[in-house]
């Protein structure tokens, strides 16, 4: 191991870590190489701490929570994963929801339902954690994550800052933390009071909506949808349902998903996705674009 990662290590003394740490093994397409460290910060000062000594020491990094909609290249990353996966703290206070950066979607969504508050039943069977949600803007057509903001904790330029939603720029699946290097800590949610069985009533929609979605091995919605159209129905009008590539899929149940049917390479799902975007472009004219989060060299 390198002498950086190796002070890393004793500066950080007690944190847990990993080194090697797998991305095929803690990404959700079960896809990539390795990186040669992974620390694993139990709270949002920690997660903090870590950042801005790897900034200090101008070490290359990525913060991963549940490794969905990435796709991790084959060879790796080469500086270090700051795994959010023990920073969980959830509290309520009144109508309003503050989680650590790593806390899952569904603990969120627990919380929220034990404290009678509703109105993100939207995020019911996303497999991210929140960190990962607010980062992209997750939701469906019925609501997204920007939309419950109240304000982001993240290190930006080396410092921690408090954004309230309007400087987080929230648009369909993008944000300003997709532009700038940050790391989010921290968000806070704007929720509603409702009665116990209104609450169930949603997330068992929530989740029913869901169920036909496709299983197995996936990084979730390859693309997003171009105005006034859905990726999935464009795909499948170019004709790519069940079309391969070594180990990926394009999935029967839903053409906007690729599969990892055992032993996908990234290069696998990378020329798949060509070919799918080349598809739709030579059907329609109509350019696809990519919402899915790459990771090293391609």
């Amino acid at each position: 191991m390198d002498r950086i990662f190796q002070t890393l290590l004793s500066d950080f003394s007690g944190m847990p870590y990993a080194a090697p740490f797998s991305f095929q093994k803690n990404t959700t397409v079960r896809i990539g190489g390795e990186a040669p460290l992974a620390l694993y910060p139990e709270s949002a000062e920690r997660i903090c701490a870590l950042v801005s000594a790897l900034n200090a020491r101008g070490v290359p990094y990525l913060l991963l929570g549940r490794g969905s909609n990435v796709l991790a290249s084959d060879a790796g990353f080469g500086g270090v994963v700051v795994h959010t996966s023990r920073a969980t703290a959830v509290r309520t206070r009144g109508a309003v929801l503050t989680a650590e950066c790593g806390a899952g979607v569904e603990k969120v969504l627990s919380a929220a339902k034990r404290n009678g508050l509703g109105g993100i039943s939207f995020l019911c069977g996303i497999p991210a954690s929140v960190g990962g949600a607010v980062f992209m803007n997750a939701g469906v057509r019925s609501g997204y994550i920007g939309e419950r903001i109240i304000s982001v904790d993240a290190v930006l330029g080396g410092e921690l800052r408090t954004l309230p939603a309007k400087e987080c720029c929230f648009s369909y699946k993008r944000t300003r933390f997709m532009e700038e290097e940050c790391a989010i800590v921290s968000v806070k949610l704007r929720l509603e009071r409702r009665a116990p069985a209104a609450i169930g009533a949603e997330y068992a929609a929530a989740k029913a909506a869901r169920g036909s979605l496709p299983k197995g091995y996936s990084m979730g919605c390859v693309f997003k949808n171009p105005k006034g159209f859905s990726a999935g129905a464009l795909l499948e009008r170019a004709g790519m349902k069940g079309e391969t590539c070594g180990g990926a899929a394009v999935a029967e149940e839903h053409a906007n998903f690729i599969i990892n049917r055992g032993g996908a390479t990234s290069e696998d799902v990378s020329r798949l996705i060509k070919r799918m975007k080349d598809a739709v472009l030579s059907e329609t004219g109509i350019v696809l674009t990519e919402e899915i989060r790459r990771i090293g060299e391609f």
